[in-house]
């Protein structure tokens, strides 16, 4: 099992993927890579509407303060990249840069899973139907005696994990993440809980 592809495919996009993004990208020289983009914002005010758009700021500020500010860790890592009046071929402002790009990096991925726990309860809501209707539809299915191709289910399960994986390795992405990308997330991981549920044997 632990050798197996479907574990393959976890590893790769819940571990490698986004390891490897949240050590590279911080080294870009472009400080607006790790900022939120204006579109990703509107987009969020137009969906939530201005009262949910403060909350999520809110939360996001407190988030970040207790977890990253209030523990020190900000701090440290700041104070240990600081510049020295030692030559050492910019190394030091290199590594300034990474930790302050890392640091608003980190920062726009709470506020983005913030904004994105307004979104689960209908992606939950649509996703339960859909598996629903899909294992009806596999009970209908095995009263005619029909038949159930195992690579549908297969290829339904890998679906459902690339889903997830993209999901969680989009938080890091340098992409404004506006309304319609949650749509389509939704939309993709009910038709694949669907034919996950109608193939299932």
């Amino acid at each position: 099992m632990a050798g197996s592809r479907f574990v393959g495919h976890i590893k790769m996009w819940f571990f490698f993927v986004p390891l490897l993004s949240v050590a590279l990208m911080p080294a870009a020289p472009d400080p607006s890579l790790f900022d939120i983009p204006d579109a990703e914002a509107a987009s969020v005010a137009s969906s939530l509407g201005e009262v949910r758009t403060a909350d999520a700021i809110d939360t996001t500020n407190r988030t970040f303060k207790h977890y990253f500010v209030a523990t020190g860790l900000v701090q440290a890592s700041m104070a240990s990249s600081g510049e020295t009046q030692i030559e050492d071929g910019g190394v030091a402002n290199f590594a300034s840069r990474w930790v302050h790009n890392f640091w608003r990096l980190v920062y726009r991925m709470v506020y983005r899973i913030t904004v994105m726990k307004y979104w689960l309860l209908g992606m939950l809501v649509f996703g339960i139907a859909m598996f629903t209707d899909g294992t009806v539809r596999r009970k209908v299915r095995a009263a005619a005696a029909g038949y159930v191709s195992p690579l549908s289910f297969h290829l339904a399960g890998h679906g459902i994990l690339l889903v997830f994986g993209v999901t969680f390795t989009v938080l890091i992405a340098p992409l404004p993440l506006i309304a319609p990308y949650w749509l389509a997330i939704a939309a993709c991981l009910g038709a694949l809980l669907w034919k996950a549920a109608s193939t299932y044997q």
